[in-house]
């Protein structure tokens, strides 16, 4: 369709807009189809916004895998000084014949509660395996069998080597708690 030149629009200003265009779509018509259209984009942005939004959700899930995986062995190598540590200050404790020396083993505690505290700023707090706990291979490592005459400590840990860790918000371990387990010999 030819629209008429502004020239032409100038001499015709008191004739009405639709014999000046001519004969076309009414004006309800054309905005019902523009409400539409205006519509269906919105439909689609919010569609594409959500899509971005669940994409953007995946990576920053994907960078914490990375993240998580890429600290596992320092978490593995604190939570075995973490282990040592305890050891260390369970052994001076018990062989402590001065005060100075169960100093030692307060030192000792203190090394422990720090390299705690800086596996929980990394993510890992601990799993709180303990001597007596029922052996769960989801959350232990054996590293030794101990023969008991006892029966009701059958299948429980005996000794813990160090703890376990598992990342905050989950159950799974990053670094199992390594223990010995108790095994019954009937007599």
């Amino acid at each position: 369709m030819n629209h008429p030149s502004e020239i032409e629009l100038r001499g015709r200003a008191e004739e009405p807009v639709d014999e000046i265009l001519g004969a076309g779509p009414a004006p309800g018509a054309i905005l019902r189809d523009l409400t539409a259209e205006i519509r269906r984009l919105n439909d689609r942005s919010e569609g594409l916004e959500a899509i971005n939004k669940r994409m953007h959700e995946r990576v920053a899930a994907l960078e914490g895998d990375l993240l998580r995986a890429s600290l596992r062995p320092v978490i593995k190598a604190l939570a075995e000084l973490h282990g040592e540590c305890h050891r260390y200050a369970q052994h001076v404790r018990v062989t402590a014949d001065t005060e100075l020396t169960l100093a030692f083993a307060e030192d000792f505690g203190t090394a422990a509660g720090r390299i705690e505290d800086i596996l929980e700023a990394l993510g890992a707090v601990s799993i709180e395996a303990a001597v007596g706990d029922p052996y769960d291979r989801r959350i232990h490592q054996p590293c030794a069998t101990v023969a008991t005459d006892v029966e009701a400590r059958h299948d429980r840990v005996g000794a813990v080597y160090h703890q376990g860790f598992r990342h905050i918000g989950s159950d799974q371990p990053v670094v199992h708690a390594k223990v010995s387990v108790w095994k019954y010999l009937a007599p």
